[in-house]
């Protein structure tokens, strides 16, 4: 899986501030607040990942229980919001 080039980061007041553009501006009114792990997931879901990868790179942070889970929690938030690329669909 890959994060789609629909949503821009940004910092604002020191926050990390996911903001969607074209489309997906239109049909996601609003922008999305990560968390220091919903950040490192981000930005290593900018190049093509396994879900196993994303646990791999949050274990370098946090003990492996809270890693899968918040894996597992970002990519299903992802998947709703239409924020990943999977499969045929890749950019």
């Amino acid at each position: 899986m890959k994060a789609t080039r629909e949503f821009v980061l940004r910092e604002i007041a020191g926050e990390h501030i996911l903001i969607p553009v074209g489309e997906t501006a239109q049909k996601l009114h609003g922008m999305l607040n990560l968390s220091e792990s919903g950040l490192l997931l981000w930005n290593t879901l900018q190049e093509e990942r396994t879900e196993e990868e994303l646990v791999e790179a949050l274990l370098v942070e946090y003990e492996v229980d809270r890693a899968t889970a918040d894996v597992r929690a970002f990519i299903g938030q992802m998947e709703k919001a239409g924020m990943l690329l999977c499969g045929e669909e890749k950019e």
